[in-house]
């Protein structure tokens, strides 16, 4: 697979938006994009087995961008026009969550191949990872295992997408949409 995949825009015309936020990701924006969905459950007539899934996803999508993206601003001057990206859109009963933040060029291939590898999986294959991870896992100095995108994978509908584009010789921009199906 390419280095930059190809994310499918097809049908996204079609989609409402429920929230969105471009800026800083902070433990108060968390919160804040978390309250805004809790306030538009019953608007939306979420069922509560959705409404759990879209938030485990919104929690983990978000905070792996406040963990590895945080410090990113002060080292390159190109983050001001390439700030981290949140959208929760739907159309009908599917639900597309869009993040995007900068990323360090070196740590592109460790990411893709995570996410091809967990694209490669049946449900029960992402399972069996996700147990072998949380008890027999390495974790880094930022605290995950890569339990987060195991997280996001183990809860989507569909494949994860995604796509790098280049910002300049140290960074890109990562953007990864993930789907939830309502029950």
């Amino acid at each position: 697979m390419s280095r930059y995949a190809y994310i499918s825009m097809s049908g996204r015309e079609n989609m409402e938006i429920i929230l969105s936020h471009s800026g800083a990701i902070k433990f108060e924006t968390i919160n804040n994009l978390i309250g805004q969905l809790k306030e538009k459950t019953s608007v939306l007539g979420l069922k509560m087995v959705t409404y759990k899934k879209i938030l485990l996803v919104i929690i983990e999508s978000l905070e792996n961008i406040y963990k590895y993206n945080h410090d990113l601003d002060s080292k390159n001057k190109q983050y001001l026009n390439n700030t981290p990206e949140f959208l929760l859109e739907r159309n009908n009963k599917k639900y597309k969550i869009t993040t995007t933040n900068a990323v360090l060029n070196s740590d592109i291939k460790l990411l893709e191949d995570k996410i091809i590898s967990l694209n490669n999986l049946d449900d029960d294959g992402i399972r069996d990872l996700y147990r072998t991870t949380i008890t027999d896992g390495v974790f880094t100095d930022q605290g995950g295992a890569g339990l987060g995108i195991i997280e996001i994978a183990k809860i989507a509908s569909e494949k994860l997408e995604y796509r790098f584009e280049p910002i300049d010789d140290k960074f890109s921009y990562y953007h990864l949409i993930i789907t939830v199906n309502e029950d």
